[in-house]
């Protein structure tokens, strides 16, 4: 894969205002019904998630997902602060800026000095059975398609280099199946506060999707079980990977997070 032309993904952590006396349901009523009407930069995506397991239960995250490296650095330099040319998109459009003004009287923004991560794709299951398109989908009249996405922290083991780990993944990437309407992607930080660390990201079609693998934290389903029995090529590279790097999910911290929204148009 070529980093510079593969997708770059951003986390930015946001924290209600309660001592305002907002709600969660204050909040996500007002991201669903005006919030999604702030674009994203030309090709990127934005989408809001909600901590459904793991570490940030019922706490929420924005996730920007940009075409490519050269794309993001057109708009948000290393350091996370905007550019020049990002500056000039939000002068053009005053209306995305009175909507962000009015989201943070609910919350915090996807912005500076909010905690972010900024990550490059490692590698990622091109097999996968996933559909292509955004993690939250709303259709007038139809019940929204609201993804999962999982985000598991990795740490290597001693004496591992990045390079080891990483030429592991990319040599080996063929060899996992991930369950039916599952994504795989290896993420590797370079910039924020997880900068050279490693993550997996999963993407699940539907919170029924998750919990008819794995219902609870940590807990497999027989329909898991007997997935696992049949791909056991998958295994041995799993067991593999655990002699580099330690797995997702326990003991390492991870999120498992509901698609709550995301906005609306795509720019060209």
């Amino acid at each position: 894969m070529s980093q510079l032309s593969d997708p770059v993904f951003s986390l930015h952590y946001i924290g209600l205002n309660l001592k305002k006396g907002v709600t969660a349901e204050d909040f996500e009523n007002f991201v669903r019904e005006r919030g999604v009407k702030i674009p994203a930069y030309p090709g990127w995506q934005w989408t809001l998630l909600k901590g459904l397991r793991g570490e940030r239960v019922d706490q929420y995250l924005i996730l920007h997902e940009a075409p490519s490296a050269e794309q993001y650095a057109e708009y948000i330099d290393r350091n996370g602060d905007q550019t020049a040319r990002a500056q000039d998109f939000w002068t053009e459009h005053p209306q995305a800026r009175d909507l962000i003004a009015e989201w943070r009287t609910f919350s915090t923004f996807a912005e500076l000095p909010t905690i972010f991560s900024y990550y490059s794709l490692v590698a990622e299951n091109t097999n996968s059975s996933l559909p292509e398109g955004s993690n939250y989908q709303s259709t007038s009249g139809q019940k929204p398609a609201a993804r999962v996405v999982g985000i598991h922290n990795l740490a290597l083991r001693s004496g591992v280099a990045p390079e080891t780990f990483e030429n592991f993944i990319t040599g080996n990437i063929h060899r996992v199946e991930d369950y039916p309407g599952w994504k795989f992607h290896m993420l590797k930080g370079q910039g924020g506060s997880r900068l050279d660390q490693y993550a997996v990201m999963l993407e699940i079609e539907s919170l029924g999707s998750l919990n008819s693998f794995h219902p609870e934290l940590d807990v497999s389903t027989e329909r898991a079980v007997t997935f696992v029995r049949e791909h056991q090529e998958s295994e041995r590279m799993y067991a593999e990977w655990r002699e580099l790097a330690s797995f997702s999910g326990a003991p390492q911290i991870y999120t498992d997070y509901i698609t709550i929204a995301g906005n609306e148009n795509m720019l060209g």
